[in-house]
């Protein structure tokens, strides 16, 4: 687990200064929900890395009524740029991935008044937060001068009663009930609705024209598929292009595995391309 230290000024380029030269590093942008920043601020405790990584958190101002023009709702949002080493990316999203979270890309564009060219962000988002098309800063994200969070390979610095990652499920699972129970109330007012013209026009079936159907019952996935579908949403985290994931050591040695235990390797594997 890590140990994160707090720099009380710092960005992530003059804070990682000199360090690709020890490996290669990649750069992410994490969309959060605002109740989820403290825990997310501490997620460096919460997984083992192999190098230093530093976050810095962003809080709008000047640009706020532009980015409620992109539709981006900005009191409810935590935006957090983080350095990580490539070799490390798998880890650090893998809690985060397995609550949900999303892939996607992002453009950091020059709000009004600003000087800088467009950058284009892999941003990692909330299920309950919607990624926008583009994001009007201030400021370059890796020039931010902010309070840094920089998080050292290590024990885990403190220890708490309640983990942050639970804070971070809490809120998820209420704004994710939320959502779905208001689309279940709309789908139920539907059928509802639909059903009564049915109704009006259709015939009753007598006993001897129904016919039962066969209730199907869901296949659970085995713990090689499930390990299957990890190394590949981690692979695709880490900047893995679908067509390259076939060819990476840790998916073939699983899907070695998987296939000679009968696992349709193939067949799991194009379903989760189609998803991405």
């Amino acid at each position: 687990m890590g140990e994160v230290e707090i720099v009380e000024s710092g960005s992530l380029n003059s804070l990682t200064t000199g360090w690709e030269n020890y490996g290669e590093r990649t750069r992410i942008m994490l969309l959060g929900a605002r109740a989820d920043r403290h825990a997310l601020r501490n997620h460096g405790r919460t997984v083992a890395i192999e190098e230093t990584a530093v976050s810095v958190f962003y809080r709008p101002r000047e640009e706020r009524a532009e980015m409620e023009a992109c539709g981006i709702n900005h009191s409810a949002a935590s935006f957090q740029f983080v350095d990580v080493a490539m070799a490390d990316l798998g880890r650090w999203m893998q809690p985060l991935i397995g609550q949900g979270w999303s892939r996607g890309e992002v453009a950091i564009v020059a709000a009004e008044g600003a000087s800088f060219e467009s950058e284009s962000w892999v941003c990692f988002h909330h299920p309950a937060m919607s990624i926008p098309s583009e994001i009007p800063l201030c400021e370059s994200p890796a020039s931010i001068s902010r309070k840094a969070f920089v998080t050292h390979p290590g024990p885990i610095l403190d220890s708490v009663s309640e983990s942050d990652m639970d804070a971070i499920v809490a809120s998820m699972a209420s704004e994710i009930a939320a959502v779905v129970d208001e689309n279940v109330h709309d789908e139920i007012d539907s059928i509802d609705v639909e059903q009564s013209v049915i109704e009006q026009v259709s015939e009753p079936i007598t006993e001897n024209q129904e016919e039962e159907l066969p209730v199907i019952e869901p296949k659970e996935e085995s713990p090689l598929e499930a390990e299957l579908r990890q190394v590949i949403s981690l692979l695709v985290a880490g900047g893995q292009e679908m067509g390259d994931i076939m060819e990476h050591p840790q998916f073939i040695e699983v899907s070695e595995r998987a296939s000679a235990a009968g696992v349709d390797v193939w067949g799991m594997f194009v379903r989760l391309s189609d998803d991405s």
